[in-house]
């Protein structure tokens, strides 16, 4: 029965939607962010399109009034883990996007686990992570048209992250 109840739970947890949606509640647990909902929505119209990304159609990431948004030293570590990882894969004449997807998936799960911020640093760099768990998830699935768009729009989160934060 033990067996029977550990296999369940282990291929429940296996299943790509379900480890990004953890990964995201794990990030917002730790993390103690709440929101407030007095924050002021800004148009995009306004912001210069090079410097504008919009995410799930409410959450702008834009600069600090022209400045980047600060990241804690852990954050910035494993950012740098999540760049490298992908820049490897750059490397490789075909890229393998289950293989890429389940190292990429072990860093943002470490990301998560150490995040410390607050603020509106925090609520930038969640915008950010957001579109790229959503690109993750989608580098997860068996459709290869699918990989394929996720794994350029990672190149390009990854591209556009330094010009947001530092």
């Amino acid at each position: 029965m033990t067996i029977k109840l550990f296999t369940l739970l282990q291929n429940f947890w296996m299943k790509p939607g379900i480890t990004i949606f953890g990964a995201v509640l794990i990030f917002l647990i730790a993390c103690n962010q709440q929101k407030t909902g007095t924050e002021e929505h800004k148009d995009d119209s306004d912001i210069p399109a090079a410097k504008t990304e919009t995410v799930h159609h409410e959450t702008v990431l834009t600069l600090n009034d022209g400045k980047k948004w600060k990241l804690d030293e852990p954050t910035r570590t494993n950012l740098q883990a999540i760049q490298k990882i992908f820049d490897e894969s750059l490397k490789e004449p075909i890229p393998v996007y289950s293989t890429l997807a389940s190292k990429l998936q072990e860093s943002a799960n470490k990301l998560v686990s150490e995040c410390k911020m607050s603020g509106k640093d925090h609520d930038m760099l969640h915008a950010w992570l957001e579109r790229f768990f959503s690109a993750l998830m989608e580098l997860k699935s068996a459709e290869p048209d699918k990989q394929e768009t996720a794994y350029h729009t990672i190149e390009q989160l990854l591209k556009n992250f330094d010009s947001y934060f530092e």
